[in-house]
Formats: C-alpha cells, sequence, structure tokens
C-alpha cells in the first residue's frame, strides 16, 4: 500500500471511530411531547440542600443524598442530564417552580399540602414523613406539651413551621433558612427546641456533630414528599411519574431507598 493510501485509510478510520464516539454521547430524550424543559435535554433542578439524608452539599460542595441520586436515576429513565442550581432559601422554591423560567422541578422534601397544590403540581410521593422535636440533652423534655412559652427554631417555609404555630399557641416561633442554623442556635442556647421533619432529625442525632443534642418525640402527621412541577407543564409531571414507576417497577427505586432508609418500608409509588 502507498504512502497516501495509507494516509488516506488512517483518516478514514478516525473519521469512523469520531463518529461512533458521537453516536454513543448522544443522548436521546424519553421526554412525551409537549413536555417543557428551560435547556432541552437538562432537567434543572432546584432545591435547599441541606436536609440530610435526601440532599446536602459535600466537602467539595457537591450535592450528594437520596433525592440526589434518585434524580440522577429519574435523568437516565428520560434520557436527559441532571443540573442543579445553587442551594436556594427553601421558602422560595414552590414560588420559583410556580413562575417558570428559572427551575424545572423542585427537590427539596416538599411534603404535598392543599395550599401549595394551589401554586404548582406534584409527582407522586415518593416518601412518608413525620415531625420531631429535638432538644438538648440537658432539657428534660420529654413531650411538646412542654413547650408552651418557649422559643421554637423551626425552618422557615416548612410544615414544621405550620404545625409549631397551630399546635403552640404561647411559643414564639423562630423562624431559619436551614435546620442546620436552628441546631446551632440550640446548640448556643437561643432556642429551647427544634421541630422539623423526622427522618432529618434522625439523620442528624445519628452523626458526631450534634451529640449534646436528642430526638424528643415524633409527631405523626402523616406527610408524604413530592416532586413540585410547574402547573403548566402536566407533561412532565406524568413522564417524572412514568420514571418512579419505572424505576420502582425495576427495583431500583427499593434498592436506592434501602440503601438509605435500612428498615423503612418504601412506598408504592402509585
Amino acid at each position: 500500500m502507498s504512502i497516501t493510501k495509507k494516509i488516506i485509510a488512517l483518516l478514514t478510520c478516525i473519521v469512523l471511530a469520531s463518529s461512533v464516539m458521537l453516536v454513543g454521547c448522544k443522548t436521546t430524550s424519553n421526554l412525551p411531547e409537549g413536555a417543557k424543559l428551560i435547556k432541552e435535554g437538562t432537567l434543572i433542578i432546584g432545591s435547599d440542600c441541606d436536609y440530610p439524608p435526601f440532599i446536602e452539599m459535600n466537602w467539595m460542595n457537591k450535592p450528594i443524598g437520596f433525592e440526589y441520586e434518585l434524580m440522577n436515576l429519574i435523568g437516565k429513565n428520560l434520557g436527559v442530564k441532571i443540573k442543579y442550581l445553587p442551594p436556594q432559601n427553601f421558602d422560595t422554591l414552590i414560588a420559583t417552580v410556580a413562575a417558570g423560567g428559572v427551575m424545572d422541578v423542585g427537590v427539596s422534601s416538599f411534603t404535598i399540602t392543599p395550599d401549595r397544590l394551589k401554586e404548582v403540581d406534584f409527582c407522586i410521593p415518593y416518601f412518608n414523613s413525620n415531625q420531631a422535636i429535638v432538644a438538648l440533652k440537658t432539657s428534660n423534655l420529654t413531650n411538646y406539651s412542654q413547650l408552651a412559652g418557649k422559643v421554637i427554631g423551626v425552618q422557615s417555609g416548612t410544615t414544621g413551621e405550620e404545625w409549631a404555630r397551630e399546635n403552640l399557641p404561647t411559643a414564639t416561633i423562630k423562624p431559619f433558612n436551614q435546620t442546620s442554623e436552628a441546631l446551632l442556635a440550640l446548640a448556643a442556647g437561643d432556642i429551647y427546641a427544634a421541630i422539623y421533619d423526622e427522618p432529618v432529625a434522625k439523620k442528624h442525632m445519628s452523626g458526631n456533630t450534634w451529640t449534646q443534642c436528642e430526638l424528643v418525640q415524633v409527631i405523626a402527621t402523616n406527610e408524604q414528599y413530592g416532586f413540585a412541577v410547574a402547573k403548566d407543564n402536566p407533561e412532565l409531571r406524568d413522564a417524572l411519574n412514568q420514571a418512579l414507576r419505572d424505576l420502582k417497577k425495576d427495583g431500583s427505586f427499593d434498592k436506592l431507598f434501602a440503601k438509605y432508609f435500612p428498615g423503612v418500608d418504601p412506598p408504592s409509588l402509585k
């Protein structure tokens, strides 16, 4: 073979190899017709990223947790990339989803409530939760009835705040942007107790950071978490629901659920 032919053959191989690589990297979206994304091929997510074990930022300032891994699985199912926006205050997320143009979906352990349903749609519930009371071990607190007249920390805009205001009328309710801020205030003695979601409280109390605190009482509020989607995007909501059902059917959801919540029964995703 002449040098010229060898060069041509080599260039042909390079072109073919490049074509194969491009095909292999191409993402095929499984989104149904009508499902709208702010950026084509990318699902943009908003979260407060301060709610372990659901989602938090690690030491490299990257999101981790159950919801983060679940959204990655959903992204693969739908054939789209997943992009998380910088962490935002929880009490702004629902309104931002409803307004559109910034995030496609809110993923931040949202309890599905009638008031929130007036602003956004929710996907099928992926977690069942309750509220919990956390206090210093030295407080000798045993029941929420002892919180009358006390200063109670809550995360702003949460169902924990709603419960505290409805059930502790004589207490002073002090909202914080994040539960971690409430725990810092608790450790400093600025508040008497904190009220927020049970699975997050259990995660906090199981680590080595808040050893001076304890989970005092679980309050059975029977809440359910769902992803928030704008009301004018029902096709996206339905696509997320189908992805959740697919992951339930192939066992991926239950496997991931067991990783983060061993011994807890996963939801049916119906």
